[in-house]
């Protein structure tokens, strides 16, 4: 997103953006009934309904994990922000605009990093995805995609960072 002068920026977060997506067909899985815990298995009766030691699911809705599940979720929006003009850039995906309002935003997961220039626009956009999703706010824009975002507006500049990843990392490895 390019910056002008008069452009601010924030962050929204859709919770459970994947798992409310319907799946265009049912997917199946089996799960070894010995991870379930000894309540989970009773309160549903899985000893019962298992075979071979495996509990068989259908899944109606996408999971985390499952392949087309970011692709079902982001054509979902498409569809539902599409009637309050909103539209994700041909040559750039994960970009998204409006078609008169100047306000854009960025898509990552389920990471929004919002460029707008005045409220009544964010606001248009905050409730046109109210429309079918719950979703958290942060109207200083600190925070996206797990990294810390120090905006300095005067000077048109922002320092990103990602405390304590270099030590994680090298703990892990």
């Amino acid at each position: 997103m390019v910056s002008t002068p008069d452009a601010k920026y924030m962050c929204l977060d859709i919770k459970n953006f994947y798992l409310t997506t319907a799946l265009e067909y049912f997917e199946y899985m089996k799960i070894p009934l010995s991870l379930f815990p000894e309540w989970t298995q009773e309160q549903y009766y899985l000893k019962k309904l298992a075979l071979d030691g495996m509990v068989h699911i259908e899944m109606h809705q996408a999971v985390w994990g499952l392949p087309q599940a970011g692709i079902l979720a982001n054509k979902r929006l498409r569809r539902k922000l599409a009637p309050f003009g909103y539209y994700e850039c041909v040559n750039t995906p994960g970009l998204w605009t409006h078609k008169t309002r100047p306000i854009s935003f960025t898509l990552v997961v389920d990471d929004f990093g919002v460029k707008y220039a005045n409220q009544e626009d964010v606001e248009h956009l905050i409730a046109s995805i109210k429309q079918m999703y719950t979703l958290t706010k942060d109207w200083t824009g600190d925070l996206y995609c797990s990294i810390i975002l120090e905006w300095d507006y005067d000077n048109r500049m922002v320092d990103i960072s990602m405390p304590g990843y270099v030590k994680k990392k090298l703990q892990e490895y």
